[in-house]
């Protein structure tokens, strides 16, 4: 069975989605912009992380000039 999960990132902040396998191994994180939609779908066991990324976070990627980001 698969199932169909929508993040939608209304509030202003983007938001990362990371699955979990059934086996407890993460998968590739992706990125919803803030303002943005987006739909993932989970099976077999599979988990997701969903995080809504705080200001403080962003400052941070923004200092260490790396994107965390896909």
């Amino acid at each position: 069975m698969t199932t169909a999960v929508i993040v939608k990132a209304n509030h202003g902040w983007p938001v990362d989605v990371t699955p979990i396998t059934a086996s407890g191994e993460n998968g590739p994180k992706s990125r919803v912009s803030a303002g943005a939609e987006a739909t993932f779908y989970v099976y077999d066991g599979q988990d997701l992380r969903i995080h809504e990324v705080q200001p403080h976070e962003i400052e941070a990627e923004k200092a260490d000039g790396v994107s965390r980001a896909p």
